[in-house]
């Protein structure tokens, strides 16, 4: 006849059974994670012809959320979206900052026919015009996946010197993405290959005095994973968002949250000690 388990033997084989529940449900909820992530992409998949019709015809002032007029001491913010995505994909990021008193507009451009030089140089412009019509000193530039590159590549550009205070980047893949040789003949995908000329350079150039840089990472990003989307610069500050892939980040509270947080810090106080106080790594 067996005998009853000991305590210590029930305690283990609780122990056991909790941590595979753990995990249980720790799968679930990434499979459904990814399985919006795949809904979200089917949709930028579906739309992307009229993307390529429309992007580059509309100006920075035509996003769908219309830019505040700027108001003294506060900062326009620029966003620049990723590769086949649209002033749209900013909606809930640029309404929480507008929600927050910022001045907000949008950079689109076309997924085709273009390079990431040829953005940057558009980017800059941009932001001269910007300041022109706004009166302020310096903007705030956020980039989601590919726009991230773009402001990289465009920060470099001696007529931006002085004339950003902040750049937020998420997940963009500054350490190539395993998926850019999926579509080799598009230029801008061709250039987010692992080690590719144009990474290699953003990585070597040096960061702009003065400048402050976060870079959000999602712990769930399939497209660029791990640290492929942390920027080489050692003054550049990273934080991890657990429970979200590449394209909730657009849309994740947590994330839009850090984004508003580091901006309006900046308002108020400037210095990256302010803001990684305020901006704890999310869970």
């Amino acid at each position: 006849m067996s005998q009853a388990p000991t305590r210590t033997e029930r305690a283990v084989q609780m122990g056991r059974f909790g941590a595979a529940r753990a995990a249980v449900q720790t799968i679930g909820r990434a499979a459904m994670v990814q399985a919006q992530e795949a809904a979200m992409l089917l949709s930028v998949v579906a739309t992307a012809p009229v993307r390529l019709v429309r992007a580059d015809s509309e100006s920075a002032d035509s996003a769908p959320t219309r830019a505040k007029a700027h108001t003294g001491g506060t900062r326009p913010v620029l966003l620049v979206h990723g590769f086949a995505g649209a002033k749209s994909s900013w909606t809930s990021v640029a309404q929480a900052l507008n929600d927050r008193g910022l001045s907000v507009s949008t950079m689109a451009y076309a997924p085709v026919g273009n390079s990431v030089e040829q953005l940057a140089d558009r980017l800059v412009a941009e932001v001269q015009r910007t300041l022109s019509r706004t009166g302020a000193q310096k903007v705030h530039l956020v980039g989601h996946s590919l726009g991230g590159v773009i402001i990289a590549q465009a920060i470099s550009d001696a007529r931006l010197n002085g004339r950003v205070d902040t750049v937020i980047t998420l997940g963009s893949p500054f350490g190539g993405s395993p998926w850019a040789g999926a579509l080799p003949v598009v230029e801008l995908v061709r250039a987010l290959r692992p080690g590719s000329p144009l990474l290699r350079r953003i990585a070597a150039a040096p960061l702009p005095a003065g400048l402050r840089w976060l870079s959000v990472t999602a712990a769930l990003d399939i497209i660029v994973p791990g640290l492929r989307s942390v920027p080489s610069h050692a003054q550049a500050q990273t934080i991890t968002v657990n429970g979200v892939g590449h394209l909730g980040m657009l849309v994740n509270q947590r994330v839009i949250g850090c984004i508003a947080n580091a901006l309006c810090t900046d308002e108020m106080a400037s210095g990256a000690k302010l803001a990684t106080r305020l901006l704890p790594a999310a869970s």
